[in-house]
């Protein structure tokens, strides 16, 4: 739970965008939300609450603490491609730890010990290199992520360490695996049920609320600046007297275009920095040196 807290944080102050730079393909996207959600009120949350009702305290932290242990050790890989040895050794630490004293995984004996669990990945550390987040997904029975962040779930695939521990897993082992992981997720989100659930548009308000969060966690929590989710104030101004000018009398369309057309270019010259370096593709590197610069120079922003 302690690992969502953030999460709530950000969901707490999110606004929804009506227009997501980020979101493509948002249609396909709200679709493939209203077959998790369709399927998540059949048979994920009512087993996430089942379990959270009537499984034993130790139980339900076993299986924390078991399925944190698999996340410390693609941690481990997430802070060493940052060159962040010291969160590296922690993580590998508290694997080495969880996995012998703690019955693989099931107390967290390392945390009592003085090691810090980390909250890398490889999506966080291709973004520290400079890739951009890329368009936004909705994946089916899974969740948000982005195209950069898919490669932590691509990696989780074919690098699953119980997977190469026993390559004889069948099937069915490794779908009662992946039920119990999500109803296990599924139960340390459900406060927040009721705060998404009051939303107009809850599909925009999580996607907001993820984008935003994995954008302050490539930063470390420090932002340069506030992440820019849809068109800008000199767009919308822009958007609105192009509106104005279609919809006018011809006796005033000729001021109102010309007012249409100056709108216009301050929005081009408001946007020509982000024309070079679009949200889609291109994201800052994450340094001491540019911190540095982009909070004397910038005002700091929540949000991949």
């Amino acid at each position: 739970m302690r690992r969502l807290l953030p999460f709530l944080a950000l969901v707490l102050g999110a606004c929804a965008t009506p227009q997501n730079n980020y979101d493509p393909i948002e249609p396909v996207n709200r679709g493939i939300f209203a077959v998790n959600n369709a399927v998540d009120k059949a048979v994920l949350k009512p087993a996430a609450e089942a379990h959270e009702k009537y499984s034993p305290g130790p139980v339900k932290q076993g299986a924390s603490n078991f399925f944190n242990n698999i996340d410390d050790f693609f941690a481990s890989f997430g802070a060493l491609l940052q060159g962040k040895g010291s969160e590296a050794g922690h993580s590998m630490g508290r694997v080495a730890i969880n996995t012998t004293l703690g019955m693989f995984g099931l107390v967290d004996w390392a945390s009592d010990m003085g090691l810090k669990k980390s909250d890398e990945d490889i999506g966080q550390a291709l973004g520290s290199w400079g890739m951009g987040s890329g368009p936004y997904l909705m994946i089916p029975l899974r969740g948000p992520t982005t195209l950069r962040d898919s490669s932590d779930l691509a990696v989780r695939f074919f690098a699953d360490p119980l997977q190469i521990w026993d390559g004889s897993q069948d099937l069915s082992t490794q779908v009662i695996r992946y039920g119990a992981w999500g109803i296990e997720q599924r139960r340390q989100l459900l406060p927040l049920d009721p705060m998404i659930d009051a939303q107009a548009d809850p599909y925009a308000y999580l996607r907001d609320a993820y984008l935003q969060r994995r954008y302050f966690r490539v930063w470390d929590g420090n932002p340069p600046q506030p992440l820019q989710l849809g068109p800008t104030d000199e767009e919308l101004d822009a958007m609105d007297a192009a509106k104005k000018a279609a919809t006018a009398p011809p006796s005033e369309s000729a001021p109102v275009a010309a007012q249409a057309s100056e709108a216009m270019a301050v929005a081009e010259s408001a946007s020509a920095p982000a024309t070079a370096s679009p949200p889609l593709l291109k994201s800052k590197r994450k340094s001491k040196t540019n911190k540095t610069s982009a909070v004397a120079s910038a005002p700091a922003g929540v949000a991949p």
